[in-house]
């Protein structure tokens, strides 16, 4: 039987009717859909009336909860088959009786209570239903006023005339058409309880929130202002109203000296003469120094005096380290509050905020947002918007990706469309192409991939699936840039599909790694055709030539200059301005080894936790890059392995390895996924190489329209360049450049070839040798 001491016999028959329903439609439980469709169903309650003039019918309400749950036999079913969240309903419900007006829970109760409880089945339909919950929500407050004393509530509150500064430099948050505009607080419950706490103590009752910028600081202050408006607070706290006092508008325009003293002294007079009024300072730190002159008192203390007696309130919200760099140091002012800290939300805690955020921006934008859309939404901005925090930067992500849908399907109407698929005489096949095109009018994946490449500059194909089948290619596009180093790309890409494939560690960078060899051999090469491969752009390698870092105190060129330093303002170009900026890139540390030991131990946190604390005490994320290092370390192991009869390449390795492990400290090499050997080149390496070096000088011939062909003489001559041997690749450039562009530049500035022409170069009696051929 239903506890009739609880209930009103309407709300009793409310929740009996949830019951037959439920049982009617073969349901085996009774959830917080039986109940509204049982509010419904009673036409002699003001909150069906309600829930119809919000657009809401039996009829309508009874087919879509058969089209979301579905229909079976009939069962018998008691009370105790009622769901966790129908429970909590009706115990919500019960709760805001007893504590208003010491009265029953009625019907008006229970659908006020359902619609706080934004995620349950009930709220969903609704949403589904398009229920206009403005006009739901503006006349329960109207009749639950009436019960509560909301009227009483407003009658007591200050008059302008009585408090005209307060309202001339703050607002009332307790103001009903204030909160009524607000979004809604969903969660939070530990936060409100310790502020409500904090504020009925006797002394020292004033509450700091402390927490990153976008935790929501500012909507739990608001969302504690609402449970002022509706009486939920303890007995010593109702008929008192919060203020929100804005430092910037007492400031301006305080032209004399004693202007802004004299207004904030108005103000806390005003509070503290009314009794019953709390000032909500936002970014608190600001009094602290605000309006100081040279002989003058800041705004902090001015209100010590009050604070010290008690009769003044405040509740302040700022930042970590903004509290530590003003509050904190104020000694006196700091124990006068009491610390709330706001931490970040965690992933489901942030999804189920902004399902209850989820109809204001449906309504807004015009378009529907689906439960796997606000989750992706939430990964997504957990995963790439490093810099900011949940659930701001997940909701700021969400509205933006709604105006994308809301922008791609402006002036688009199906009826347009059919028309004129009508008049052209198209088939009945691309009419319904047509219509199911429209099946995508919310918001899409592609819409918050798309905002996200656009915030973080992240390419666009790094977020769907075309990355995956991009990346199966990599081996093959990276070898026809690398010559002789099949075994240095096939271990590079190795490490590249387990980091794809989701198998690494997420705290670590994409990858790391460790190019020995001698030069000229192309590391640093592969280490820019990664980039370009990877990332999608060239512009995504950011190169650390580490010769710069062979004194101790260069490090400051990493992550800044430390404070009382020159530069410390200025860290446009230091590495974590940069990957802050573009944090998809490839970062290489060329030539490592010439680096002071000190500065190489930076890497150490890089490389272990995907993250560097720069000197402004940021933390830039790595997580995202793939580092590497170039070393000639070892590279004499490598070059005299013919002389000395090595015809192994793992002995040969080994050795290597040795060198590099006496030299780099054992912290350093642990970190590091994979060492890669690049052995010198071979003579049909060389012979290819040159061949990749005269190809590129035809192709920028072509650009000026002139076709030029090689003969194999001439590849040969190229390869065959004197110090391959000692200093790779690099010797055949010079070499084509000495033996092939000089001649051919001289050519072209004289007028000997002009544009349309053919050329065929050959070698004859070790000199170079162009000759005309057809015409193009």
């Amino acid at each position: 039987m239903i506890n009739n001491e609880k209930f009103t016999k309407k709300a009793v028959m409310i929740i009996e009717g949830a019951i037959e329903y439920a049982s009617e439609l073969g349901h085996t439980y009774v959830g917080s859909e039986h109940i509204l469709l049982s509010i419904a169903g009673e036409g002699n309650t003001e909150a069906a009336d309600i829930l119809m003039e919000g657009g809401i019918s039996f009829d309508e309400l009874r087919s879509e909860i058969i089209s979301m749950v579905g229909q079976g036999s009939t069962t018998v079913l008691n009370q105790r088959f009622l769901t966790t969240a129908a429970k909590r309903i009706l115990e919500k419900a019960y709760l805001a009786a007893s504590v208003s007006n010491g009265k029953k829970a009625s019907p008006e109760r229970i659908l006020a209570a359902m619609l706080e409880e934004r995620s349950c089945s009930g709220c969903t339909i609704m949403r589904k239903l398009s229920a206009d919950q403005n006009i739901i929500l503006t006349r329960l407050d109207d009749i639950l006023d009436n019960e509560t004393g909301r009227k009483l509530y407003d009658a007591m509150i200050p008059k302008q005339s009585q408090i005209p500064n307060l309202y001339r430099y703050g607002k009332n948050l307790t103001d009903l058409s204030l909160v009524r505009k607000n979004d809604p607080l969903i969660g939070r419950k530990k936060e409100i309880e310790r502020i409500l706490q904090i504020l009925s103590r006797r002394n020292k009752n004033n509450p700091c929130l402390i927490g990153e910028a976008g935790v929501g600081k500012t909507a739990i202050v608001e969302g504690v202002a609402e449970l002022f408006t509706r009486n939920l607070v303890p007995e010593d706290l109702k008929n008192k109203y919060i203020f929100s006092l804005d430092i910037a508008s007492l400031l301006s325009g305080a032209k004399y000296r004693g202007d802004f003293e004299e207004r904030i002294k108005l103000c806390i007079d005003e509070a503290v003469s009314a009794g019953n009024i709390i000032l909500f300072i936002d970014e608190i730190h600001m009094i602290v120094g605000a309006g100081a002159a040279e002989g003058a008192i800041d705004a902090a203390n001015i209100m010590k005096p009050q604070l010290a007696r008690g009769e003044l309130q405040i509740i302040g919200a700022t930042t970590f380290e903004e509290y530590r760099k003003t509050i904190e140091k104020d000694s006196a002012l700091e124990r006068r509050f009491q610390a709330v800290k706001v931490c970040e939300p965690d992933i489901e805690s942030c999804v189920e905020m902004i399902n209850g955020l989820r109809h204001n921006y449906e309504k807004y934008h015009g378009i529907e947002i689906s439960d796997d859309i606000i989750k992706r939404a939430v990964e997504l901005s957990k995963k790439y918007v490093t810099d900011r925090f949940l659930p701001d930067k997940a909701i700021d992500l969400l509205d933006e990706a709604c105006a994308c849908a809301k922008i791609r399907n402006c002036g688009k109407t199906v009826k347009d469309d059919t028309k004129l698929i009508h008049m052209e005489g198209k088939t009945l096949n691309q009419l319904n192409e047509v219509i199911n095109s429209y099946d995508e009018k919310g918001v899409t994946e592609n819409d918050l991939n798309h905002v996200i490449s656009l915030k973080t500059g992240i390419p666009l194909s790094k977020l769907t699936s075309a990355d995956v089948e991009k990346l199966g290619n990599l081996e093959k596009k990276l070898s026809e840039h690398i010559i002789g180093h099949d075994t240095a790309v096939r271990k590079i890409t190795e490490v590249l599909y387990r980091s794809r494939a989701g198998l690494r560690d997420v705290s670590r960078p994409v990858a790391s790694f460790l190019f020995a060899g001698p030069t000229g051999v192309g590391k640093t090469e592969l280490a820019k055709i990664l980039a370009e491969q990877y990332y999608d752009s060239e512009n995504s390698l950011i190169r650390i030539d580490m010769s710069e870092y062979m004194e101790k105190h260069s490090v400051s060129k990493l992550i800044g200059a430390p404070p009382g330093y020159a530069g410390y303002d200025n860290c446009d170009n230091n590495l974590c301005e940069r990957v802050k900026r573009c944090p998809y890139s490839l970062v290489l540390f060329d030539e490592i080894e010439k680096a002071d030991a000190d500065v190489l131990n930076i890497l150490l946190q890089i490389l272990e936790d995907g993250f560097l604390t720069d000197s402004v005490m940021r933390r830039i994320d790595f997580r995202s890059t793939i580092i590497i290092m170039t070393s000639n370390i070892g590279a004499e192991e490598l070059t005299t392995k013919t002389s000395l009869g090595f015809s192994d390449n793992d002995d040969m390795n080994n050795r290597t390895t040795e060198s590099i492990r006496k030299y780099f400290s054992p912290e350093l090499l642990n970190r590091i996924d994979e060492i890669i050997f690049f052995e010198p080149f071979k003579h049909e390496h060389l012979l290819q190489i040159s061949r990749l070096q005269l190809k590129n000088i035809a192709h920028r011939a072509k650009t000026l329209g002139i076709d030029i062909e090689f003969t194999q003489r001439v590849e040969e001559t190229v390869a065959a360049a004197e110090g391959t041997s000692r200093y790779g690749a690099r010797p055949i450039r010079r070499k084509a450049v000495e033996l092939v562009e000089n001649e051919l530049a001289k050519m072209i500035v004289n007028s000997e070839i002009k544009r349309g022409e053919s050329i065929r170069i050959d070698i004859e009696n070790e000199k170079i040798s162009m000759t005309k051929t057809v015409t193009i």
